[in-house]
């Protein structure tokens, strides 16, 4: 009896959920795919628990919606006999695969398609994998159910997940076939067990959104039963609304936190710089308090003309920086009216070279790039950037309008000033920008091409990990004759690539694109969910990153590269890599290059040591400076439960905090 009451279970458990365990569990062969980066096995837990939950979910929803559409069809199907719905559950998915195949065929791929178009061929997919799934399994439990009743219900091997075991079977496989061809896979065992336990947090977040969908649909049945068809939608609106409160809550601290992160002052920069060419210093009309933790770090950092001759062994000025903090203004249109006064009163507009940097979401502006451009001028250069965040990138999608805005503001600030000085004694007028920053400086130009930079007058660029969202690359790629008419823009991973182009690529090369093959920055984007990417398809634009026979999964490539980009930014302090989203070891040479500030080898060599020098200096600086911080605070915190009073101990660590920043290198290269 209990056998068959096993049977009996197993044979009307929903086809939808059976259909999603396949799903699921064939999927988390797919999460062991290489992808751009290596993985730990806690990346590979979360690929995996994300990728099979997600596909959990979109198999249980396809099949949910056949399902409802075969009890459209046939009324009252859950009281017709067993055989009767096995046949109206083959018609449904039996059509579902029709309509999906039509789908894929009505909107087959095309070049540079809306993501819209591609969604919906995606749902072609998914329909015709749910359709053959759900065909399948109720071909599969039909014939156990005939195998049982020929048996008189001796045996039961219906009772079997055979869904689960088909689907573990077909990732086995798979994983095999991906460890077999990749070094340094993760731990197959801890990334199973860490990934079940994501995928069950997950499904217990969904679970818990269900129990409360269906308790509000009862009570809506049960109070206003003339909505009764509706209460299922206002059960799940409830459920999933709750859900979007507490994420929405929940970004809004961790927002807060990190902008509270991003304008702490650090204890190695706890004063003014003392130079009268950077902001906050002397005569500056920006508030050092309003700098923010990066705003204070780039003006610090500026080289001084003895630092300078140092590396070249030419005579040197001081280089200007201006920054203008978010905090600094209230408005765009006053941080553009400082930043132009701060020129102004640096100096900058008789520099040889002005530098227009839009900065990440923190505020941070590659140093390197800055400091190259100090030693190639011999200190004959000002650097400018407008901060429009406090937080890291990632958090600040929603501020790049903000940017944006300040950035076209400022732009046509400065061209129309440097209209106004002779064109022998104007400088040259530079743009850079990394990964948010490149993304904020070319969407000031978007539908314009290289004739937006020709009308800011612009005349050399350089953008640093360009992200996937940018529309104005996007734009340049899918059409560079009509928004790059003279090809002035070109797109490389490394110096080897840039030999490899012709020399009339060469020779008409102004805007530059520095865009690693590895960095899923430039790659990821929302649409990777539904839509195949270039950088995945057969031929020359394939990513040389990809292992052959890797290939795009809806969702679960979204889940990979978005997990990439957690490891993308990961350098060690005066180690300079050209891997992923770290481009400092190419950075001075294509500063060089791109700027068209000429540079021989011995001197590259020699600048390009004494920028990892620097890099690590002022690591061990901003490290010992914070641990007697919080060794000072400590102290304090135990005098006060002692009883005493007076910051005599406080001011003797502060004065070692300088002695150490000295025997560091500090003195030398901080002006405050």
């Amino acid at each position: 009896m209990a056998r068959r009451w096993g049977l009996e279970v197993f044979s009307h458990r929903d086809l939808a959920a059976r259909t999603a365990t396949f799903a699921a569990s064939a999927d988390v062969g797919a999460s062991f795919a290489p992808n751009l980066l290596p993985r730990k096995p806690l990346d590979q837990a979360i690929a995996t628990g994300v990728s099979a939950s997600l596909a959990y979910g979109v198999a249980n929803l396809s099949q949910s919606f056949i399902d409802g559409l075969s009890r459209r069809i046939a009324p009252g199907r859950d009281r017709a006999p067993t055989e009767s719905r096995k046949y109206l559950n083959t018609i449904a998915n039996l059509t579902a695969i029709g309509a999906g195949i039509a789908l894929q065929r009505a909107f087959v791929a095309r070049r540079g398609e809306p993501v819209k178009r591609a969604a919906a061929r995606t749902l072609g997919w998914e329909l015709t994998f749910s359709g053959i799934a759900g065909l399948g399994i109720t071909g599969v439990t039909g014939a156990l159910e005939q195998k049982s009743r020929r048996d008189d219900g001796t045996t039961h091997p219906a009772v079997l997940p055979a869904s689960f075991a088909v689907g573990a079977l077909i990732a086995a496989g798979e994983i095999t076939w991906y460890r077999r061809h990749q070094e340094n896979a993760p731990p197959l065992a801890n990334s199973l067990g860490q990934g079940l336990l994501v995928m069950a947090g997950v499904s217990g977040v969904g679970y818990a959104e269900t129990r409360l969908a269906r308790l509000v649909a009862l009570g809506v049945r049960r109070t206003v039963p003339g909505l009764s068809l509706l209460a299922e939608p206002i059960g799940h609106a409830v459920g999933l609304g709750l859900i979007g409160t507490a994420l929405s809550f929940g970004m809004e601290y961790v927002n807060r936190q990190a902008e509270q992160g991003g304008a702490a002052i650090e204890a190695a920069y706890q004063e003014p710089p003392k130079g009268e060419a950077v902001s906050g210093g002397v005569g500056s009309l920006v508030d050092w308090q309003t700098l923010s933790r990066e705003g204070r770090r780039f003006v610090n950092m500026t080289l001084t003309p003895q630092e300078i001759t140092a590396v070249t062994g030419k005579p040197a000025i001081s280089p200007v920086r201006a920054f203008v903090g978010l905090t600094t203004a209230p408005t765009v249109d006053a941080r553009v009216a400082i930043a132009m006064q701060e020129l102004e009163n640096l100096g900058a507009f008789e520099r040889s070279v002005l530098c227009f940097s839009s900065p990440t979401g923190t505020g941070y502006i590659n140093y390197v790039v800055a400091e190259t451009l100090e030693y190639l001028t011999g200190g004959d250069c000002a650097t400018v950037g407008i901060q429009y965040s406090l937080r890291p990138s990632f958090l600040s999608l929603d501020r790049v309008k903000l940017g944006r805005e300040q950035n076209r503001a400022l732009l046509h600030a400065i061209n129309g000033r440097l209209m106004g000085i002779e064109e022998s004694k104007r400088p040259k007028f530079v743009a850079m920008g990394e990964s948010l920053g490149a993304f904020t400086m070319q969407d000031a130009f978007l539908h314009e091409g290289t004739g937006g930079l020709h009308r800011a007058g612009i005349s050399n660029g350089l953008f640093i990990g360009t992200p996937a969202e940018s529309k104005w690359a996007e734009q340049w790629r899918l059409d560079p004759e009509r928004y790059d008419p003279n090809h002035e823009v070109v797109e490389v991973a490394s110096y080897e690539e840039w030999l490899e182009l012709s020399p009339e690529q060469r020779a008409s090369a102004r805007y530059f694109l520095l865009s690693h093959h590895e960095d899923p920055i430039t790659k990821f984007s929302p649409a990777l969910a539904v839509q195949k990417p270039e950088w995945m398809d057969d031929g020359p634009q394939r990513s040389p990153a990809l292992q052959e026979g890797v290939r795009w999964r809806p969702f679960t490539t979204f889940v990979l590269t978005a997990v990439d980009m957690k490891n993308a930014t990961d350098v060690v302090p005066g180690t300079f890599e050209a891997f992923g989203h770290d481009y400092r070891a190419d950075l001075a040479r294509f500063t060089s290059l791109a700027f068209g500030l000429p540079v021989d080898e011995a001197e590259l060599e020699t600048i390009e040591e004494a920028l990892r020098e620097r890099e690590l200096m002022w690591a061990e600086k901003r490290l010992v400076a914070e641990q007697f911080a919080q060794a000072r605070e400590a102290i304090s915190r135990q005098m006060s439960s002692w009883g005493a009073t007076g910051d005599v101990l406080p001011s003797g660590l502060t004065g070692l905090t300088a002695m150490s920043a000295g025997a560091l290198g500090g003195g030398s290269s901080i002006s405050g």
